[in-house]
């Protein structure tokens, strides 16, 4: 009787976890951005950046805020995308892709300026998201700020 209470046990764990790795979450995602060019645009301009749009473009989804995952690279197209395979728990949105910190620590070169801004990009992160077994659809909107790494514009 033990035996078969552990095994119905695992089947039911099993099956919990096969249900989340197999569900769809669509993702509806917005965006405004900072205002990183030279001269000083017109009100009319700076209105328009103010206004939320669909986000096209890749986001990268990290389980691990410190980015020691995989991660997902995924494609938003009109602010829309479907991803299969999130289980429970918190995500961090990042706008870059991950970089090998390894790489970065041991490049001993004049770079170092170029590598901390790495080093800073790869722990920005735009947004958390959390997922529970009763999500079926996320819907957030992200800021961008100017890249402080950026070259100034004329």
């Amino acid at each position: 009787m033990k035996f078969f209470s552990v095994l119905l046990a695992a089947l039911l764990f099993i099956s919990c976890k096969s249900n989340q790795l197999s569900r769809t979450i669509k993702f509806n995602i917005t965006s405004t951005s900072d205002y990183c060019g030279g001269a000083m645009p017109t009100e009319e301009i700076m209105e328009n950046m103010r206004e939320p749009k669909n986000f096209n473009g890749t986001l990268y989804i990290h389980k691990d805020p410190e980015r020691n995952d995989k991660g997902i690279a995924q494609e938003f197209k009109n602010g829309k995308a479907s991803i299969t395979g999130l289980v429970n728990g918190d995500y961090a949105i990042f706008k870059y892709p991950r970089v090998n910190m390894d790489k970065l620590e041991n490049n001993e070169s004049d770079e170092n300026l170029e590598n901390e801004c790495e080093m800073m990009r790869n722990f920005q992160i735009l947004e958390m998201v959390n997922i529970d077994q009763e999500t079926k659809e996320v819907s957030i909107h992200i800021h961008f700020m100017c890249d402080p790494c950026q070259e100034p514009m004329p």
